[in-house]
């Protein structure tokens, strides 16, 4: 496999797309609800968010770009339709039992499980049509 056959502006924008959805998904989407659940308020947040904790998620975005940029690029998938495909695939086969079996032995609520695994699915699948289309 070669490891630099991937668009590297295309892992940066897909990386900044994981970031909007977040802000969009934990903001208006679904703040009121995740924050109940998790047992936080508004100042709670404000008081515990720092540059670090968003740097590191952008790493983390980065990180999961360049390797769904893999899967795509090895699978050979690259059109809208099967960067959509792959970043299904990834979601539904690695996002969802994982954190599944996380939610299940922390005894989450299923609504808090479908929040977070929302947000890594679609962001995932938005990723994946950004790294299938942009070669």
């Amino acid at each position: 496999m070669n490891f630099t056959a991937v668009n590297f502006l295309a892992i940066l924008v897909s990386g900044i797309a994981y970031m909007v959805v977040g802000f969009l998904w934990y903001g208006p989407l679904f703040a009121k609800p995740w924050m109940a659940l998790v047992g936080f308020t508004e100042e709670d947040l404000r008081r515990g968010a720092n540059p670090a904790m968003y740097l590191l998620t952008f790493v983390g975005a980065l990180v999961a770009a360049y390797i769904l940029a893999l899967f795509i690029s090895a699978a050979q998938m690259t059109t809208l339709v099967g960067g959509l495909e792959v970043g299904v695939l990834a979601g539904l086969g690695f996002v969802v039992p994982t954190f599944g079996a996380n939610y299940i032995f922390l005894r989450r609520p299923l609504k808090l499980y479908l929040i977070d695994v929302g947000y890594q699915v679609v962001s995932l699948v938005i990723g994946g049509a950004i790294l299938g289309i942009w070669r």
